[in-house]
């Protein structure tokens, strides 16, 4: 019975999140050839393809498929063990700025888990919005950032594929007979241009009712009814629904959210880093697929 090499199942479920050699190649730090030779010894291992090609990129196979659990499980504890043995010896101060989207949501499971494994860690949390953090980054104030790619000029480690979507207080009725109730970020936030060309791509008339700086405040204005308003699934709020996606409402935003790492970052801040991009199954299978940058 042959050992399962844990490096040859990073590499198997990396692909199969992502969804190309390449994309998977970026995200592991390998080249294109290492990662499919990878993929090669372990295919011949099961005695079976593991992947096969569709329109979308590589497609589980039956077997693939039956692995993925396995893999999963296989790396999360290979990982658990490391962590427990070496993590403790890490310490030091991180400076993470994150969008505050992610903060609200995503982000509590990921920091949970490397603090649980990381106590000496210390993590400085700076929320804001995408352009302050990017501009916070390019003068080095921040070690890790997770924000908009459009905001920041170099390339990311990691992208996030996410939708904003237009949401809506759940007994509230959207008639386009009459003009939107629009609540938009601030001037300034990219966002807020999506969300102008999303309603100009319909030709929909529509009012600014609402300017909201932060996410609470949108999340708050759209809960008590004064309009409509665009925001990540994970952070619409209770009594709140989606719009609809009917060809006479506007269309949900696509953004790209980017990790990025300071070129003189501190070896605690590469740590997490690199704690997130080795795990893309376990850490962020809710938010879809991950895609590499690149």
């Amino acid at each position: 019975m042959p050992n399962l090499d844990p490096h040859l199942l990073r590499a198997f479920l990396c692909v199969a999140d992502v969804g190309t050699v390449n994309g998977a190649a970026a995200a592991l730090h390998r080249t294109q050839a290492a990662v499919s030779m990878q993929i090669r010894r372990l295919e011949e291992m099961m005695g079976a393809p593991l992947f096969e090609r569709s329109s979308k990129g590589l497609a589980l196979t039956a077997a693939g498929l039956l692995l993925m659990p396995y893999a999963r499980e296989i790396v999360t504890l290979n990982d658990e063990v490391h962590q427990r043995i070496c993590g403790q010896r890490m310490e030091g101060r991180v400076k993470l700025g994150v969008v505050e989207d992610f903060a609200a949501t995503k982000l509590v499971d990921i920091l949970k888990a490397f603090r649980d494994l990381n106590p000496r860690v210390q993590i400085d949390l700076i929320i804001e919005g995408n352009r302050q953090l990017a501009t916070a980054f390019e003068q080095d104030k921040l070690d890790l950032l997770i924000c908009d790619t459009n905001e920041v000029v170099r390339k990311p480690l990691l992208v996030w594929p996410e939708q904003l979507l237009w949401t809506v207080r759940s007994d509230r009725a959207v008639a386009t007979d009459e003009p939107l109730p629009v609540i938009l970020f601030e001037e300034g936030c990219a966002w807020r241009t999506l969300a102008i060309e999303a309603l100009a791509e319909r030709k929909l008339r529509w009012n600014v009712v609402c300017e909201a700086s932060t996410l609470v405040a949108m999340a708050t204005a759209v809960q008590v009814g004064i309009g409509i308003g665009p925001m990540m699934a994970a952070t619409i709020p209770p009594g709140c629904r989606e719009l609809g996606r009917a060809d006479d409402l506007p269309s949900p935003l696509h953004v790209d959210i980017g990790l990025y790492v300071r070129t003189s970052a501190p070896e605690q801040a590469r740590y997490l880093a690199e704690f997130v991009s080795r795990t893309p199954g376990r850490l962020f299978a809710e938010w879809g697929r991950v895609s590499a940058a690149g």
